[in-house]
């Protein structure tokens, strides 16, 4: 088995990528793990921010936030434009392919995990320039039902690995994605195992503020949009109570 390298943790602050930051800690342990963080202007900035600061300091992890609002600024998405009413899916939705079809280009932001990931392929690279040492890029991407969005799927991590070969100097740098073949329900198992800290992950599209839970400030999840739907319906299946606040 090769030796683990360093690193780089492209972190949203939702379920999948949370757990994958607890995988590369807990299981593979690199010797440095720094944790990366993106505002790109989403409307759910300040929970996301507020749930991975909460993340880096229990894995004791740095955090570097990279500023990216001019990706919002040029998105269509309702994630960059809190304008944008965002109504209820029913349950019965998330699984019709026309209706995942439809909703898609909704919360598509231009070329979002591409330019995540050279965000931390940029930061290796400089880090083995600066400094010798090699960094691996994780993220969180995980297999997507009905319909999957072209950048998370294996066959985009395969693209991007090539693209990390040709535009670094050195070459040898590898983008993983460890979920990759895993549904949500799985993503939760593995989080439980790993000790994942639930209410420190944030998976709504809306943002609906904070609130006061037992001397604990927390997020809240309005329960009713696409993602919220599909992480009630994980952790139902996954048989895992979900201790996160949710205004529905």
């Amino acid at each position: 088995m090769s030796e683990v390298r360093h690193a780089i943790s492209c972190i949203s602050g939702g379920v999948d990528s949370v757990t994958t930051a607890y995988y590369v800690n807990k299981v593979l342990k690199p010797p440095k793990q720094l944790l990366i963080f993106c505002n790109y202007g989403q409307r759910t900035y300040p929970y996301e921010e507020f749930c991975i600061k909460k993340i880096s300091e229990i894995l004791n992890a740095p955090l570097k936030i990279v500023d990216l609002h001019w990706l919002g600024k040029i998105s269509t998405s309702v994630l960059t434009h809190p304008d944008k009413e965002i109504t209820e899916t029913k349950d019965e939705e998330l699984w019709e392919p026309e209706k995942a079809k439809q909703r898609i280009l909704r919360w598509w932001d231009p070329c979002r995990n591409a330019i995540l990931l050279l965000v931390g392929l940029a930061h290796a690279e400089s880090f083995y320039i600066s400094k010798g040492e090699r960094y691996d890029i994780y993220i969180g991407i995980r297999r997507e039902t009905p319909v999957a969005m072209k950048d998370n799927t294996p066959e985009f991590l395969d693209e991007m690995n090539r693209v990390a070969e040709q535009a670094t100097h050195h070459g040898g740098y590898t983008i993983l994605a460890p979920l990759i073949t895993f549904d949500k329900d799985k993503v939760v198992k593995l989080g439980e195992e790993l000790g994942v800290p639930w209410v420190y992950t944030y998976s709504c599209y809306a943002g609906v503020g904070f609130k006061q839970v037992n001397d604990q400030r927390l997020p809240v999840h309005c329960g009713f949009c696409s993602n919220c739907k599909r992480r009630k319906l994980a952790f139902k299946q996954a048989k895992i109570r979900d201790p996160s606040v949710y205004s529905v």
